[in-house]
């Protein structure tokens, strides 16, 4: 029957266990406002009349400040539970108090009554709240948009019931009677609230008052609240549509009172209109919460209900300018009743949820008591104004209630783009700080580590400067520099090293020092060093300081030679640079001669070319560099040749990019080209986008489309990153969306593959399934990437992050974001993906819903794992048709076994064997 109920309502049983208990919470809270209400207007207006109600609202939204400033402070010293209960037994005992002097002869001097009509004010507004605040408490802004709907049935029903209610008590026990069941109602709420908060969620700490830890101790009183409220455009922007729509509603009910007096005039009867008014809006409201609620917010999003009351309201006062009847009045008040307590409520009670929880006791308690009542006081100053001071009609007053419903439908604009910023906001900051946790320990980790290297034995410092020496950043450490004077001859080499590559040119008077060193290793790296940034004869240094390495004094040599001035010899320097060049013997002379074509005249094509063919990684890195910094157009298609070698790619990069769009179209020759090694073509996109122009990020749109997953997240990548650096920039945006759509069909295929599996994405020991987990992950991310550039403005980046992260609420404000910004198309789509609250099977029945078909066996499903041209997959693939003894796709394996990807190509080999000793082992049984 549960899981019934849990489907039926689309809440799991933990949202149902929280949303029930405060289902009945607001009941309660409403029959019992209900009842108080009926009763203190029947009451007040058996003794006063109706231009005598504004004075008590004003007096009502004077007290209420005090009372939120109490409560406010009240909860800077105790939990929520606490400060919840304990006001409910407060209101509980006042209220059998009154009903007792209700029922005693003080009732005929007036006074009480205006109490009492006070008193109900302040209860109106204060319980409400409460049970909102808690709902915000424990749960997240996902959670809410499922369970609001049917907590928000809960005031409905609290209409309905307290109309009936309040009917039939007058009719027998007079209207005094409704205070004692304001009374049961408050003290079982009481016992609810206690239940309710053994059910929060784990985050939420018990010694946590209700403000928030941060403020105990400190002002959390009205003034803290206010500054808090008025420092935050969006904080301000809901105060505007509460305030707004209090005063509306204000002026609206006094119409409806009004013009409800004028034809009823019997006290009893008056309070029985109210009664059957009230029961006929709920149960009206209860039809629309049941069967539009939950929809229109999961359809449309906010973005369209804060509209919804206003807009009906608008028609309502239309109606009753051109009527003047109380049919007219009654419609009035019901576009506001009606819709209030089911769309309306919910949708502003979700604009809290992006609210942190520390903050959300003092905003709402602030917001929903002193700004809502500040609302009232304007409604009634708006009556004493009009209907007193001009003498107007209630039925007149409606032209200045259309005005107040435009400053709402404004104010409502305003509170929307600020929910979708603060949305935002809150998932950038989380992810911000997830950055920022990690990178300073990283820092702290490199710096802790080279100090702590720095104070150990020789072989701990030089792997501390191997570091330094192959990191990207030119800035080096001061730490390298004091190396310099080492004891250790290996660390001073290693040190004048470091400090060449990084092109510091700071330290130039202490090398200059080392040329006298003892050892013959670090005056060669000092010449070196000098050479490159100091410009003197080295054959001058050589003659004074005596013995040096060939490679050395040729490498200074050749500098010096080819250096423009009057002491230049390009044909010397042509000689001994050749001989370097060519030196198979001397791998660090050839070494020498790359890093030297960096920093030479433009005339040594000869000496490059032998160098880009050489046999050393490093010597063929030097040269590669050199076409970069030379500019050698006619050198490109070797440097392309050699990107998918490891050893070599950063180089290749770096001297591609140098050439800029010099080289795009030979680039695009390859990355089109699809009998072009694959290995290449993968390294393309990330050359593209160092190149960064236009006619760079046109060729990577060109091929967005490509087959293969892993160029295409590439491509992808670097569009996406082009497209933040340059988001003038104008892009095909149907592309894009077509690859887009592709991506997630290919999701909600993964999905088809996994329920046919019949495997868990938790496994961690099947290498299918892990296999399968991964190349999802990476489809995610090209998601991802992808409405990044359709939505250049808004942070997906952190919408991803926060879908990664464990914490709900994180969590599901990134799932709300989306759904904000979002076409509704492409977010029935994306959402059920990534809500945490879809399970895998429910993704699996809705892909095959989507994709028109199911996946019928095992086989099928590797079937499309092999179509999927993902390496990795593939791999998966391979691994599955081995260990399931697949013979059928036997073919594929000696295709995939001379395949580029190195890994694909050895499962694929590992596989066929596995094949090929079952069938002998098979034959071998069948012969015996």
């Amino acid at each position: 029957m549960l899981i019934l109920v849990e489907r039926l309502l689309g809440l799991s049983g933990r949202e149902l266990r929280r949303a029930l208990p405060l289902c009945a919470y607001l009941f309660l809270i409403i029959s019992s406002t209900v009842a108080s209400k009926a009763a203190r207007d029947a009451l007040f207006l058996d003794r006063f009349e109706a231009i005598d109600l504004p004075y008590v609202d004003i007096a009502i939204a004077v007290l209420v400040g005090f009372v939120a400033a109490f409560y406010i402070r009240a909860g800077s010293r105790t939990n929520l539970r606490n400060l919840q209960i304990a006001s409910l037994l407060a209101f509980a005992a006042s209220s059998v108090v009154f009903w007792s002097m209700a029922s005693a002869p003080a009732r005929e001097s007036g006074t009480l009554f205006i109490v009492i009509y006070i008193w109900v004010g302040v209860l109106s507004v204060l319980l409400p709240m409460q049970v909102w605040t808690l709902a915000n408490y424990v749960m997240t802004s996902r959670e809410a948009k499922r369970a609001f709907g049917l907590i928000g049935s809960g005031a409905i029903l609290g209409w309905i019931v307290g109309g009936v209610a309040t009917r039939e008590s007058v009719s027998r026990f007079g209207t005094e009677s409704m205070l004692l069941w304001v009374a049961a109602t408050l003290i079982v709420s009481a016992a609810l609230v206690a239940w309710i908060w053994r059910e929060r969620p784990s985050y939420i700490d018990d010694d946590v008052p209700a403000g928030g830890a941060a403020v105990r101790g400190q002002n959390a009183g009205l003034a803290a609240s206010l500054r808090l409220i008025r420092d935050s455009r969006y904080l301000t922007s809901i105060a505007a549509v509460i305030c707004l729509s209090a005063f509306v509603t204000t002026v609206v009910g006094w119409q409806f009172k009004a013009i409800a007096k004028a034809h009823i005039a019997e006290t009893d009867q008056l309070a029985a209109f109210f009664g059957t008014f009230n029961m006929v809006a709920g149960l009206l409201s209860l039809g629309l919460q049941l069967l539009l609620t939950s929809r229109v917010l999961r359809s449309l999003g906010i973005g369209v209900t804060l509209f919804v009351v206003p807009v009906a309201m608008t028609f309502g006062s239309i109606g009753l300018l051109i009527s003047g009847s109380l049919v007219a009045a009654a419609a009035l008040k019901a576009s506001d009743q009606v819709l209030r307590y089911s769309i309306d409520k919910a949708t502003v009670e979700l604009l809290y949820l992006p609210v942190p929880v520390t903050l959300t006791f003092r905003i709402k308690s602030f917001i929903d008591t002193v700004v809502y009542r500040l609302g009232d006081a304007l409604g009634g100053l708006a009556v004493l104004t009009f209907a007193v001071g001009f003498g107007w009609q209630a039925i007149q007053l409606s032209s200045v209630v259309l005005v107040l419903i435009a400053g709402w439908i404004a104010a409502a604009v305003v509170a929307r783009r600020q929910y979708v910023e603060n949305l935002r906001e809150s998932i950038h900051q989380h992810r911000v700080d997830a950055e920022r946790s990690a990178a300073p320990l990283l820092e702290r980790t490199t710096s802790d580590l080279l100090m702590s290297q720095l104070k150990g034995d020789v072989k701990q410092i030089l792997y501390a400067l191997s570091f330094f020496e192959a990191s990207h950043d030119r800035a080096v450490h001061p730490a390298v520099r004091a190396l310099l004077k080492h004891q250790s001859a290996e660390v001073r080499q290693a040190a004048v090293s470091v400090l060449s590559r990084k092109g510091d040119t700071t330290v130039r008077s202490e090398i200059e020092k080392l040329l006298y060193d003892p050892s013959l290793e670090v005056r060669t790296e000092a010449l070196m060093y000098l050479t490159q940034y100091a410009h003197l004869d080295p054959l001058e240094r050589i003659e004074q300081l005596g013995n040096f390495p060939d490679f050395s004094i040729r490498a200074a040599m050749v500098a010096f030679l080819a250096r423009p001035g009057r002491t230049q010899k390009l044909e010397a320097a042509r000689v001994m640079l050749a001989s370097m060049a060519e030196d198979k013997s001397d791998a660090r002379a050839r070494l020498e001669a790359g890093r030297l074509l960096s920093i030479l005249p433009n005339v040594f094509d000869r000496e490059l070319r032998i160098l880009l063919a050489d046999d050393r990684a490093d010597v063929v890195s030097q040269a590669i560099k050199a076409v970069g910094v030379l500019g050698k157009r006619t050198f490109v298609g070797r440097v392309i040749e050699r990107l998918a070698e490891p050893d070599l790619t950063e180089a290749c990069v770096e001297a591609l990019a140098r050439l800029g769009d010099r080289v795009v179209g030979s680039l695009r020759d390859y990355l089109v080209d699809g009998a072009a090694p694959l290995d290449i073509r993968r390294e393309i996109p990330t050359v593209l986008q160092a190149i960064g122009t236009q006619a760079a990020q046109y060729t990577l749109m060109e091929s967005v489309l490509d087959g293969d997953t892993v160029l295409r997240y590439r491509i992808i990548t670097a569009l996406n990153k082009l497209g933040q650096q340059h988001p003038e920039r104008r892009l095909d945006r149907k592309i894009i969306e077509t690859v887009l759509g592709a991506e997630i069909m290919g999701h909600y295929r993964s999905y088809q593959v996994l329920g046919t599996l019949g495997a868990s994405l938790d496994d961690r020991t099947d290498p299918v399934v892990q296999g399968l987990r991964e190349s999802m992950e990476q489809e995610a991310e090209r998601i991802f990437r992808l409405l990044k550039i359709l939505h250049p403005t808004d942070d997906m980046h952190s919408a991803y992050v926060g879908l990664q992260s464990r914490e709900p609420i994180v969590h599901d404000n990134a799932l709300e974001f989306l759904e904000a910004v979002l076409e509704p198309q492409l977010r029935a789509l994306l959402v059920p993906l990534f809500d945490r609250d879809v399970q895998p099977p429910q993704r699996v029945a809705l892909a095959n819903q989507i994709l028109g078909a199911s996946l019928g066996d095992r086989e099928e499903a590797i079937a499309v794992m092999i179509l999927s041209r993902d390496p990795w997959l593939q791999s998966c693939a391979a691994y599955a048709i081995g260990e399931l003894r697949l013979v059928k796709f036997a073919d594929t394996l000696e295709e995939w076994m001379r395949h580029p990807d190195p890994l694909l190509r050895t499962t694929a080999i590992d596989a066929r064997e596995k094949l090929r000793r079952s069938a002998t082992v098979g034959a071998g049984a069948e012969m015996a």
